[in-house]
């Protein structure tokens, strides 16, 4: 039960104590002062320390959305069918991602592009319709070729072959005449995509230059202090600086 009257002590909303009026009247002003100087170190600085911390949101992704005119084509994410359009896709680790959209009786239409955490990317496709060199029938070649050799090579999403090694290409034959996507891959290095034409008896070039990934070296940033300019005090500090300051004097006159 807590008295009724003098001077009641509370710690962590529990009573604690009382000091009776005389107490306090008989108490020296030094000791009253560190009693007000305890109050204000235990009261004040958990706030002060906990209004300066900060904390490091969460990763979000980010998002592309892809619509085309007409609808309903096919999106694929770095080679990987994905859904139809419309379509949005969220929580993407952030990257450079290769878009491809296709439609049978259109030409088929690709992107790549980087996305960072946070980033929204809207893309809107206006398929054309295909040529009409596949109406015509006939055949034409493709010739592919890769700096490093080696890579491997799709034609419209099937294995078509790997590149030879020096300046030497992979040649496709009887490819029909019309419309096609290359895909060349090398580990290491970033996805190419081409889309081609190709007409009836005639050679189309592919040359896909690779160009290694830059290093990415992620750490703490490490600020440094001109020494010749005074630090700020943070608020815990300043009250922690006077308190022992005042402490100090108490001391010295008793």
């Amino acid at each position: 039960m807590i008295p009724s009257s003098g001077f009641t002590t509370i710690f962590n909303n529990q009573y604690s104590g009382k000091l009776s009026q005389d107490d306090v009247s008989s108490m020296k002003p030094e000791k009253f002062l560190i009693c007000i100087i305890a109050c204000l170190l235990v009261a004040v600085i958990p706030t002060a320390m906990a209004a300066t911390e900060t904390t490091v949101p969460p990763s979000v992704g980010g998002t592309i959305a892809v619509n085309s005119n007409p609808p309903g084509a096919a999106v694929s994410l770095n080679g990987v069918y994905c859904g139809d359009t419309p379509a949005r896709f969220e929580n993407l680790t952030p990257g450079t991602y290769v878009i491809n959209v296709s439609l049978a009786g259109y030409k088929p239409w690709g992107l790549s592009n980087g996305i960072a955490d946070g980033d929204v990317l809207q893309i809107g496709v206006n398929l054309e319709l295909a040529s009409n060199a596949s109406a015509t029938g006939g055949s034409g070649t493709i010739a592919v070729d890769s700096s490093p050799g080696g890579a491997s090579v799709t034609l419209d999403g099937n294995a078509a072959g790997t590149t030879p090694a020096g300046r030497a290409a992979l040649i496709l034959n009887a490819v029909p005449a019309g419309d096609h996507t290359i895909t060349v891959e090398l580990a290491g290095y970033p996805l190419y995509t081409r889309n081609v034409t190709v007409i009836k008896n005639q050679v189309v070039q592919v040359n896909a230059d690779f160009v290694p990934r830059s290093l990415t070296i992620t750490g703490i940033p490490i600020t440094t202090t001109d020494r010749r300019e005074p630090v700020p005090l943070s608020p815990a500090m300043t009250i922690a600086a006077v308190s022992f300051a005042g402490l100090a004097v108490v001391f010295r006159r008793s």
